[in-house]
């Protein structure tokens, strides 16, 4: 219709067709590579990974024992113990899993320490957290040390 024939208006659009499909190309390269980057930041309630491990002397006699201020005491001791431990290693942080081993050589006994060593873990970096107390056979122990495994959050 313009000019001479139909060349000149098919060459016209052909270039404007060009610009379109490099514009909507660009489109969709900015918009996959906002996607990768919001894929890539941390989620506030992760937990990390890596685990913190540690170990603390308890006096497992004494958790097991009938004196019921003794094993307050003790429990006590061992919180505190467990969360400057703790804070020394990775500073404040809070604990999502807590795993709790505790020697001795019989494992019913192992467990009842671990679940007494434990049991005034609730507080601080601890609250809201999962624990989960396990006993660790050691062959002639009688509830001397309470192995740590923790997951934080970031």
């Amino acid at each position: 219709m313009f000019g001479f024939g139909g060349r000149t208006v098919t060459m016209a659009l052909v270039g404007w067709l060009w610009a379109d499909l490099l514009l909507g190309m660009f489109a969709i390269f900015l918009a996959a590579n906002t996607a990768s980057a919001a894929a890539v930041q941390t989620p506030q309630n992760a937990v990390d990974p890596q685990v913190v491990q540690f170990q603390i002397t308890i006096d497992g006699p004494t958790l097991l024992s009938s004196n019921t201020s003794a094993v307050q005491q003790e429990q006590q001791r061992i919180a505190k113990a467990v969360i400057e431990q703790l804070n020394s290693l990775k500073g404040p942080r809070r604990v999502a899993v807590a795993l709790a081993f505790a020697s001795e050589e019989n494992p019913l006994d192992g467990d009842k320490i671990a679940k007494a060593a434990t049991a005034q873990l609730n507080t601080g970096p601890f609250a809201g957290s999962v624990m989960k107390p396990y006993h660790e056979l050691v062959t002639g122990d009688q509830g001397r040390t309470l192995s740590l495994e923790l997951y934080l959050y970031y």
